[in-house]
């Protein structure tokens, strides 16, 4: 039928104008798909393209993920996976809520305090898993036990896994959090401040700081752990949003899977990962060596008591909780708001001992 007006008169048929209907949200969602949108991407070979987006700069404690990439790991799976280096895990996991980035490396005590703030966000795989929070001082400084922080100044990085639970560790070790000075700088920096002798303590991890330190500082390191205070919460793992979960479960299996694979081959050869990691990470300031320590200690720290044996990424409910109820205390979570199915999935992974899922 031919109008002149270009609209459907009122008497025309109601299949012709669901017809019509169908049509403009048919090409609505085509625009949706071009877009973005809820469909995935691919490369020229077919492959997913997926953004996975680490915590900070690459170290060694994300080692197979950087090898994955280059050794054709995830690409065997199907998967055009490019990594990005994060500015600390808060603003991964915002990143990685709002859809610009599908998938990201980032700490789960920061993972708790987002979604207690209603950030769809949970982990789907947990990687180190036991903590490595410390804060590391000079032997000579004087600076003996947490309460010795009061007056000393540090880098501060917003975001920072070790920043963003240090309100706990504060609480949990009778320290006046507000009695200590704090540089608001990124993780390069923050580091740099303390190797040159301009802050008293710097904030990081025993897997990545520690191995990192050892090389730059030329002074023996006291480490003040935070699980020494009482706070073993897990530490990081593979996140994504609920959204991209519940659209793309078939996708996150195989960046899993995939990831598991790179783990087993970084472990059985850690000089080729090594090797694979500086054809990515072209500028990074770490040495050899570095990277393959830092990998070597936190491949101890992949389970924990209770996900022990298990196959890779499995996480406890019993882990879950005991990391909540901390940053209940102490982290600033309204109590009772998170749930372990809320934050965290084995649906992803197979023969996990524990069926937690999400909700």
């Amino acid at each position: 039928m031919h109008t002149t007006s270009g609209h459907t008169p009122s008497g025309a048929p109601r299949a012709r104008r669901l017809a019509a209907g169908a049509a403009v949200a048919a090409a609505a969602a085509l625009a949706l798909a071009a877009c973005g949108g809820s469909g995935e991407s691919k490369d020229a070979s077919g492959r997913i393209k997926i953004d996975l987006r680490t915590d900070v700069f690459y170290t060694g404690a994300v080692l197979p993920l950087v090898a994955g990439v280059d050794q054709g790991v995830y690409a065997k799976h199907g998967l055009n996976v490019t990594l990005n280096p994060g500015k600390g895990s808060a603003t991964t996991l915002q990143t990685v809520a709002n859809g610009s980035d599908d998938l990201g490396y980032a700490d789960a005590g920061s993972l708790v305090q987002a979604a207690g703030k209603g950030m769809p966000v949970q982990m789907v795989a947990g990687m180190v898993q036991r903590s490595p929070l410390a804060i590391f001082t000079r032997a000579d400084s004087g600076i003996r036990t947490a309460k010795d922080l009061a007056g000393k100044t540090a880098g501060y990085t917003a975001g920072s896994a070790a920043e963003t639970v240090f309100p706990a560790f504060a609480k949990a070790s009778g320290l006046d959090e507000g009695s200590v000075r704090f540089n608001k700088v990124d993780v390069p920096t923050r580091d740099s401040l303390f190797v040159q002798g301009k802050t008293r303590f710097t904030f990081g991890l025993t897997n990545v700081t520690g191995p990192n330190m050892k090389i730059k500082c030329d002074c023996d390191l006291r480490t003040l752990g935070y699980a020494d205070a009482g706070l073993d919460v897990l530490s990081s793992g593979i996140v994504t949003s609920k959204r991209f979960a519940k659209e793309h479960p078939g996708t996150v299996r195989k960046f899993l899977a995939a990831t598991a694979e790179a783990v087993a081959a970084t472990d059985r050869d850690p000089d080729a990962a090594v090797a694979s990691f500086f054809k990515v990470a072209k500028t990074s300031a770490l040495s050899k060596q570095v990277v393959k320590e830092q990998w070597l200690a936190s491949a101890k720290l992949m389970a924990t008591a209770r996900t022990q044996g298990q196959p890779f990424g499995c996480t406890a409910e019993a882990d879950w909780r005991s990391t909540i109820e901390i940053m209940e205390r102490h982290g600033g979570v309204d109590k009772g708001k998170v749930k372990p199915a809320e934050v965290a999935s084995n649906a992803f992974l197979d023969k996990c001992a524990d069926p937690l899922g999400s909700e």
